[in-house]
């Protein structure tokens, strides 16, 4: 049995203790399941029990599946947006299709059970029913007509009505119990609710069926048809709410007119300013009162509770029953309340830590699987090739978060990653030893348990072989100390006798084998850096050190599996000689990579490494420890790294929706799901031409190209699309210094701009990106300048105005002839402060 639910697992609601009887249901679905079959649904009226069959056979087996996921299938959108979360969950991307296909291949999720609970009808539903051979999906509806098996369900057996209605302590008879359930037809949820009453009033059957049957005869008599609405039901518990919990009451009115199945108490925390009915105030306004009357509503049965998730669900009987008792002044009022509670920018946050977030709001996981993809065509194309990134980002820009993605992204990828910490490790030990102790625990556990040790000492024979003559001096002396000691304690051993000689035998062994083994581990510690002293040491008694260390760091990767991946995150935390001393570090370990040490080993694969740090910390401490120049860390990081990746940036329409999905999670988007299906479907015609795909971006709404961002992004990075790329940003090479490194790196900036871009949901001209490209790689300085203060590009435009718009240090750049070549090239200029703004993201 599993402790606890599966990994993957979604808005399940909690198990029904009085759960009774459907055995036979339970059974048949079981058997159509383990047959093979995908699916099945539970179909019939309302308050007939679908649901609550459904969650007991999810419960019963639970451990049969690695994923559940509880969807409310009352509309498409949240159809549609669970699917979206599970892709998210996944790490397969961000819209429906990508995690229905990931389901129907089985990966990463294994086995799987989707349940699509109130589905309208197949027609709505069917194209978000998974498929494949490695999990089970179930619908339920009141809708019969499904292409695929369906169990229609029927009110329960008397005999599951009795014994339902008998489960709480009423001191009800069985006639009693028979009596109520012929009065209610043997709905189950009439059952559930009568049960309830008598429960909690403590009244006895009779009193329930008189008024029950009162119930009965007005509604009759005002022309209502309690066979079709089932009304009667509920307005005993109605009734009675009214006279004893007038708060509970009002609550509820206001609970069933919310949109959501399922309601999060968090949304009635907080009184917007509009009226409010004076019964209900008390409840919304005071913590206490509010418990209580849920737990009024909860006790009679009307309301259930989801203390996990913190969330409410009114069942849509219970919903009309409610509505129908209402004035029209009321319900008009409770309607437009809840309207605001759902659609407010709530007063009263929860708190959200500052920490790396682990659900995607931004395309964060969108743009980890961009550098997942680079760094896949990258080591298929050349796997002895290294790669160093730089996510390029201010503190707070979410550099962790992408980085998190990106490892999850990348371990599913087949990549071995090894994360590290500069910040902590930079405290602790030389930057070196630190990359390479984490490589090396990577590739141990990376092994199978009984493969480990073999690994470790052949590792470890490695290093002495590089260590030279010290390490072999050390173990000389200690096998002399060994023997000596041995010799001592064999001597001081006195006596005769069996015992005696056994003791001069094995005394001497364990004190030999001691002192080696404990010996040995000091002096591998101190003399093979095994440990940060050690390391230290090594460096100041080698000639060559980092020689030695970079040919250890081939024979790990040779070692390893899988291809290396390190993630270098809090870089921008180390002090300025910290700083120069990682980098160095890195560039020390792949910069000649590969290399061929031992001419008859192997070429060793090549490792990839991104680093996550502002940009701006770096380049201040390159100029600290180097002199301070206006271009040198400039030139470092372009030596350093052969990609470098801005941060996405919030524009004013991005931060309204970020802090909209902060404040309200899960709330419902505003563009139609039909114009977002519409508009990928434009895009998929554009067939990968970027000029098409921006054109077609830039004539939706920033809401729309928001919501199709990832699609239009995945769009841009096939093959043909940088095959036409690479033809349409031809024209530039003139604008470009004369070297293959200089078109290469162009290249490589433009695609991951665009990217990023199109991720922000901003349609920037092709010629104007590549333009602005441009300038950020032959003067950075200028661009960061231009990128904090757009306007300043007049000063280019016009040099006349070039002392009021740029500073001292940037004015002779600013008036390059050939800068201002690139600003003013036709197509794609001039870049105006507007172009400038999109092309930097904050439009």
């Amino acid at each position: 049995m599993r402790d606890g639910p599966p990994p993957v697992w979604n808005a399940v609601p909690p198990r029904n203790p009085r759960f009774v009887g459907r055995d036979p249901v339970l059974a048949g679905m079981r058997d159509h399941l383990s047959k093979g079959r995908p699916g099945l649904a539970l179909t019939g009226m309302g308050g007939i029990g679908k649901t609550q069959i459904a969650l007991e056979y999810l419960y019963r087996h639970v451990d049969d599946y690695d994923a559940v996921w509880w969807i409310s299938a009352a509309d498409i959108k949240s159809v549609r947006e669970s699917f979206a979360e599970l892709g998210q969950r996944l790490a397969v991307g961000h819209d429906a299709r990508a995690a229905l296909r990931a389901l129907a291949e089985g990966v990463p999720s294994g086995r799987w059970l989707v349940v699509l609970d109130g589905a309208s009808g197949p027609v709505e539903i069917e194209p978000y029913l998974p498929d494949g051979p490695h999990g089970h999906f179930i619908v339920t509806s009141r809708n019969p007509e499904w292409p695929f098996p369906t169990f229609g369900i029927e009110v329960f057996s008397r005999r599951e009505s009795l014994r339902l209605l008998t489960l709480r302590d009423t001191g009800m008879t069985a006639e009693d119990a028979d009596r109520i359930a012929e009065a209610v037809g043997d709905l189950p949820l009439a059952i559930e609710q009568a049960s309830a009453w008598i429960a909690v009033t403590g009244d006895t059957p009779e009193t329930y069926l008189r008024m029950f049957d009162s119930a009965l005869k007005e509604l009759t008599s005002s022309g209502e048809s309690p066979q079709a609405d089932l009304s009667a039901i509920w307005t005993v518990s109605l009734r009675t709410l009214s006279e004893k919990h007038p708060g509970a009451e009002a609550l509820l009115g206001l609970l069933t007119f919310f949109e959501a199945t399922r309601i999060s108490r968090a949304d009635l925390k907080t009184v917007p300013t509009v009226e409010i009915p004076a019964a209900l105030e008390r409840v919304l306004t005071d913590p206490v009162e509010q418990s209580k009357a849920l737990r009024e509503l909860n006790r009679y049965a009307i309301v259930k509770i989801d203390h996990r998730q913190g969330t409410l669900q009114v069942h849509r009987l219970v919903r009309d029953a409610v509505q129908r008792r209402l004035d029209e002044d009321t319900a008009d009022q409770l309607g437009r309340l809840a309207n605001v509670l759902e659609d407010r920018v709530a007063v009263d946050v929860e708190w959200s830590t500052d920490t790396p977030a682990e659900v995607d709001l931004l395309k964060r996981d969108a743009l980890a699987a961009v550098l997942t993809r680079r760094l896949t065509e990258t080591r298929e194309r050349d796997p002895r090739s290294s790669l160093l990134i730089h996510l390029d980002g201010a503190w707070g820009s979410g550099k962790s978060t992408l980085l998190n993605f990106l490892g999850r992204r990348l371990t599913g990828s087949g990549y071995l990653v090894v994360r590290y910490d500069a910040w902590q490790q930079s405290r602790l030990s030389p930057p070196w030893w630190s990359l390479l102790s984490a490589l090396r625990r990577k590739v141990v556990t990376d092994r199978k348990r009984w493969e480990r040790g073999r690994l470790r000492l052949r590792e470890t024979a490695e290093r002495a072989r590089r260590s030279g003559a010290q390490y072999l001096l050390a173990l000389v002396l200690l096998s002399v100390t060994a023997g000596g000691l041995a010799l001592a304690v064999r001597a001081a051993i006195g006596g005769a006798g069996p015992f005696a000689e056994v003791l001069k035998i094995t005394a001497p062994a364990v004190t030999a084998l001691g002192i080696l083994w404990t010996g040995s581990r000091v002096a591998a510690r101190m003399l093979l850096w095994g440990s940060a002293r050690g390391a230290r040491l090594f460096e100041q008694s080698d000639t060559n050190p980092m020689g030695r260390v970079a040919e250890h760091f081939d024979w790990l990767l040779r070692h390893s599996r899988k291809p290396v991946v390190f993630l270098i995150d809090d870089l921008d935390r180390c002090k300025d000689v910290q700083v120069v001393e990682s980098m160095e570090a890195i560039q020390t370990l792949v910069r000649d990579a590969p290399r061929r040490h031992d001419p008859a080993a192997p070429l060793p694969p090549a490792a990839y490494f991104v680093v996550a740090a502002d940009g701006a910390w770096l380049r201040k401490a390159y100029a600290a420890e180097y002199g301070a120049t206006d271009s040198l860390g400039y030139q470092f990081l372009d030596k350093l790294f052969q990609l470098t990746v801005p941060m996405p940036a919030l524009s004013a329409t991005a931060q309204q929706r970020f802090l909209g999905r902060l404040l309200r999670p899960g709330s419902a988007e505003t563009v139609p799901w039909q114009e977002v299906e519409q508009a990928k479907e434009r895009i998929g015609d554009a067939d990968g031409n970027e000029q098409a795909v921006v054109g077609t971006l830039a004539a939706m709404s920033p809401e729309l190209r928001d919501a199709v961002a990832v699609d239009a992004t995945h769009a841009l990075l096939g093959t043909s699309a940088r095959t036409q790329r690479e033809h349409i940003l031809r024209k530039f090479a003139p604008l470009l210094p004369p070297n293959p490194r200089s078109i290469k790196l162009f290249l490589n900036n433009y695609t991951i701009l665009r990217a990023v871009r199109t991720l922000e949901g901003v349609a920037v001209d092709i010629d104007s990106l590549a333009l602005w490209t441009i300038l950020r790689h032959r003067w950075p300085a200028v661009a960061d300048a231009l990128q904090r203060e757009p306007d300043a590009v007049r000063g280019i435009i016009e040099p006349l105005w070039c002392s009021e718009t740029f500073p001292d240090e940037l004015q002779a750049m600013a008036r390059s002839p050939e800068l201002r070549a690139v600003v003013m090239h036709r197509p794609g200029g001039p870049l105006t402060p507007d172009v400038i703004r999109q092309c930097c993201g904050t439009a």
